[in-house]
């Protein structure tokens, strides 16, 4: 059975991209640089000998918004903070930008072709957003998706999303104020098998690198504390797994929740048998307390819809909130069942 993968976070000692101390969370797994080449293990590859022996990361986006790789010496490993991360306090920096086409791989054009100039990052105390401006009949936006590079998941999905009106005119606004630092790739639909694709990433505030100073200088003792209740850690984007006193294993209690909420032939249905298939050493009292927590977990979101149709809530808090109250919930089933409930609540 294959295991998840596991990130860990790094100082950055050089880069023709980052400055230098700069933290990454990447996944731990040191592979070689010849193994990212895409003719890696052909007959008649075109791979220089010397990548076969640097071994270091996979890095999503260099900094340019192309995926590469970066040495294992060029890196330091960095504990992982304590300390709760607002992820509308980290700095933003958009590296890529295309307009690209599903019909033919080779199109690729510029976004001010069609009418998109400026794109800018806009925040304050109380949002973070990427800025769209568009023209005059611009076409209409089918679909907005922001998708983790890194962890490869799908952070939120937008369908017909409307657009927002600045002094200058329409835009369309992709809130990310609630998604922590890491790197991301939005894809924005525009009909006739084009889409907008941006890439950019997120960092940790400046200030959690001053402990590369000290890393450099040799005087860095690891603190001595214990992370309040409420707290984060920085190298998750929401909790981390090995930090939560739970009744069952965070895996099994989404799997309970993906059967309770789950569409067709099986809509509703009891999900005891569907439990044993994957966890045969449950009892049947243990399944309806994993089932009892799935259906409050999923009241609960559907229950914050609710309140975002009644305008007591933005659509962006739906899912920090849930998360600060059932941080069990894997990303991507929180986002399903958001989907949902604000499909229901406009019913």
């Amino acid at each position: 059975m294959d295991q998840p993968p596991k990130f860990s976070l790094f100082f950055l000692k050089e880069s023709p991209h980052f400055e230098e101390g700069t933290i990454l969370e990447l996944e731990d797994n040191v592979v070689s640089a010849a193994s990212l080449d895409a003719t890696f293990g052909q007959k008649f590859n075109t791979i220089p000998d010397a990548d076969h022996d640097i071994f270091g990361y996979r890095l999503p986006d260099r900094g340019d918004g192309i995926p590469g790789f970066i040495a294992k010496d060029d890196l330091i490993p960095c504990t992982p903070f304590a300390e709760n991360i607002p992820p509308g306090r980290c700095p933003v920096k958009v590296t890529y930008q295309r307009v690209l086409s599903d019909a033919d791989p080779l199109f690729d054009d510029n976004p001010n072709n069609i009418g998109i100039f400026g794109i800018s990052i806009d925040q304050n105390l109380h949002w973070q957003k990427l800025v769209f401006p568009l023209p005059d009949k611009f076409p209409e936006i089918v679909s907005v998706t922001l998708k983790n590079t890194l962890k490869d998941f799908e952070v939120d999905s937008y369908e017909s999303p409307s657009l927002e009106h600045l002094e200058n005119g329409k835009a369309y606004c992709l809130h990310i104020g609630h998604v922590g630092p890491g790197f991301y790739e939005m894809d924005m639909r525009l009909g006739r098998g084009r889409f907008l694709r941006v890439r950019f990433i997120k960092f940790l505030p400046l200030e959690f690198t001053e402990r590369y100073e000290l890393l450099k200088e040799g005087t860095y003792t690891k603190p001595t504390f214990e992370r309040p209740s409420e707290s984060m850690p920085v190298n998750l984007i929401h909790s981390h797994a090995d930090d939560l006193d739970l009744e069952f294993p965070i895996d099994m209690m989404n799997h309970a929740l993906a059967l309770a909420t789950e569409w067709g032939e099986n809509f509703r249905k009891p999900i005891d048998d569907r439990m044993r298939l994957k966890y045969p050493e449950l009892t049947t009292d243990e399944i309806a307390r994993l089932k009892k927590l799935a259906d409050e977990a999923e009241s609960y979101i559907c229950h914050l819809a609710e309140r975002e149709l009644a305008g007591e809530i933005g659509e962006y808090d739906i899912a920090p909130v849930a998360k600060r109250r059932f941080p069990w919930i894997a990303d991507g089933q929180l986002n399903r069942i958001k989907g949902i409930g604000m499909y229901w609540a406009r019913k």
